[in-house]
């Protein structure tokens, strides 16, 4: 596991913050986050104990921030690596194409994305989204892994994963591509 995490994270080369507040019962995922910081030393750590929510983790920098919230395992554990390495590098996966439209949102655009760790369309779907983040810091993600907060599965009808919610008004399940997620978004928007 620690030549994994290793891996993933060595490629990092700007400084980037993960902001988290556990359980009590979470003292595995805080080792977990200390081994991380400990593999690269650009991600600096702070235990928020403001944060209700738990657990929940905040990949920050420059404005960009996508939330995890629930536990990091299964198929989320290297998503979420993925994505502190996204971040950390300002690295996307969208198209040139799209990404001229992406840059171009001047409004909040709150997105949801309902996982579980046993999912295998769930770890695309959250880098999916967490590129729309990287590329314009008006779209705030936050992934949600339902077994630990069922509550919010229920409110959001969740009866499949992935599940992408928008700003509370438009919601898919599934992957899509760039060109269908930005489509969304604008819906979203209300401009179409």
């Amino acid at each position: 596991m620690e030549e994994f995490v290793k891996n993933e994270l060595e490629s990092i080369k700007e400084p980037v913050k993960i902001r988290f507040s556990l359980t009590e019962k979470d003292n595995d995922l805080e080792g977990f986050l200390n081994n991380i910081s400990k593999v690269n030393k650009l991600i600096v750590l702070e235990n928020d104990t403001s944060l209700t929510e738990k657990p929940v983790f905040y990949i920050e920098k420059n404005g960009i921030s996508v939330k995890f919230l629930g536990r990091i395992t299964g198929g989320e554990l290297k998503a979420f690596l993925e994505s502190i390495r996204m971040v950390a590098n300002n690295e996307y996966h969208i198209s040139e194409r799209i990404l001229e439209f992406v840059e171009e949102v001047d409004k909040p655009v709150d997105v949801k994305v309902f996982v579980t760790t046993s999912c295998g369309w769930c770890p695309p779907a959250i880098l999916k989204a967490v590129s729309f983040a990287i590329a314009n810091p008006n779209i705030k993600v936050s992934i949600i892994e339902c077994y630990s907060f069922p509550e919010l599965a229920t409110k959001y009808n969740v009866s499949a994963v992935p599940k992408t919610v928008i700003n509370d008004k438009v919601e898919f399940v599934g992957v899509k591509d760039d060109n269908e997620f930005f489509g969304y978004i604008i819906k979203a928007l209300g401009e179409v």
